[in-house]
């Protein structure tokens, strides 16, 4: 059992591993689509889900910016 999780624990450590901006780069769909069916459950015309969705949007990236910049100031006292 071990030995299974030690090998998932590696699983994205070989060359063939993405590198940390195209793993940015999900951060996009991801933002938009949760953005988008957030407004769409809220609401039903379309101004005020695109109005909801940027909103929501813009918060998520500031809260994702906001953690990314607390674990690198904590990667440097590390």
């Amino acid at each position: 059992m071990i030995s299974f999780l030690s090998k998932l624990m590696f699983l994205g450590v070989g060359p063939e591993a993405m590198s940390g901006w195209e793993q940015v780069l999900y951060l996009i769909p991801l933002v938009v689509c949760t953005s988008l069916v957030y407004g769409g459950t809220r609401y039903e015309d379309w101004r005020q889900i695109r109005v909801e969705a940027l909103k929501i949007g813009s918060w998520l990236l500031v809260l994702t910016a906001c953690v990314f910049a607390v674990a690198l100031l904590l990667s440097f006292f590390n």
